[in-house]
């Protein structure tokens, strides 16, 4: 009689075959051409570690403006004035920025300084950055991480702005080596700059915590409501409170879109925006990860990212959360050494959040 030994082989090692098989489809599936997974949901082989969360302390949001300028300067409204229409149009607080000088003004909303004697200014040299909560404006004609080191040494935060405009362009070089500000304006009054876009994955790609801003830089009276911030504190609207949440990160910049919420769980970044018509995520690079339709959208860390940020997408404009810094799983002695690379050298802490689903979209400008 034939041996029975044959067939059951066969059939031990068809089904183990197909266990496996199944298996792998559970936790993965094949990216579309958009760089989205084929189906709603995004699954990947791997668990990322989240090493830093701009967002994890929570609050309420407040809207404010960080960079506008006055009579004092060569604004066209005083410097009242100016205070009085950011507050006419919603905002909880503003930096007034006139150049090489420190306003000393209060109106019904939070101006940057003002509880201590302090105020912000434009340091107006070869190339310009504002100075947030300082006393005096540096030496305008000083190297440009002079200026920096000065305006920081006062307790101040630095935003590099307009970067890429071509009269006060900084050089590659410049802004390769710079170090220690604290925000890049990557949109200004009416324009969007993808140049300074990319100077900023370049500080991120290179391991430095630098946050993304939008400001309207109001000059005449039609400046007004072009670009802002929105700051999470879970402290009460002063100086202190707003100036530690920005160094933190804990905002987004905005030309329109609006942003309700920026949840980090274990594994995972969920951002929601009333309104928006795509939410995409990039990493290291500047690289799109994944993008999606709707007003919702989770991103699933695998580690490898360096970094995550998302871009909101709406009909009125554009939003930007800051970057999550994510690596992968690691023993709790790998861990603590990156962490500890990280310049704020701070952990994460997660909140918790029901699953979502998403629909894939294609990439937009």
């Amino acid at each position: 009689m034939r041996s029975k030994f044959p067939v059951i082989l066969i059939v031990i090692l068809a089904v183990g075959a197909l266990t496996l098989a199944t298996s792998i489809t559970k936790i993965w599936r094949a990216p579309t051409d958009d760089g989205a997974a084929g189906s709603s949901t995004i699954e990947t082989p791997t668990d990322g570690r989240v090493m830093y969360n701009p967002y994890a302390t929570g609050g309420e949001w407040y809207k404010g403006q960080m960079h506008c300028h006055s009579t004092l300067s060569d604004g066209a409204l005083s410097p009242q004035d100016v205070v009085s229409r950011y507050a006419d149009l919603g905002y909880d607080f503003i930096a007034l920025t006139d150049h090489e000088k420190i306003a000393k003004v209060t109106g019904s909303i939070l101006v940057l300084g003002q509880e201590y004697g302090k105020g912000s200014t434009e340091s107006t040299g070869k190339t310009h950055m504002n100075g947030i909560n300082i006393s005096y404006a540096p030496y305008r004609y000083a190297p440009e991480q002079e200026r920096v080191d000065n305006m920081t040494a006062q307790g101040g935060i630095v935003t590099l702005n307009h970067p890429a405009f071509y009269k006060y362009a900084y050089e590659d070089e410049v802004m390769a080596a710079l170090t220690n500000y604290t925000c890049l304006e990557i949109a200004n009054g009416f324009y969007v700059s993808m140049s300074t876009i990319g100077w900023w994955d370049d500080a991120l790609t290179a391991g430095k915590m630098v946050w993304g801003l939008a400001g309207d830089d109001a000059h005449s009276a039609s400046d007004y409501g072009k670009g802002w911030i929105v700051v999470r504190s879970s402290g009460d609207l002063s100086t202190d409170n707003i100036i530690d949440a920005i160094k933190r990160g804990s905002f987004y910049a905005s030309t329109g879109a609006v942003i309700d919420d920026v949840v980090v769980a274990q594994s995972n970044i969920t951002v929601t925006a009333p309104g928006a018509d795509t939410i995409r995520f990039f990493g290291s690079d500047g690289r799109l990860l994944v993008a999606f339709n709707g007003s919702q959208a989770t991103y699933h860390f695998n580690g490898t990212e360096g970094y995550v940020r998302a871009v909101v997408g709406a009909n009125n404009g554009w939003g930007w959360t800051q970057p999550v810094f994510v690596g992968p799983k690691a023993s709790p002695l790998e861990h603590s050494q990156f962490v500890s690379s990280l310049p704020l050298k701070k952990l994460d802490k997660y909140l918790s959040f029901p699953p979502i689903t998403m629909s894939t979209a294609p990439n937009r400008p």
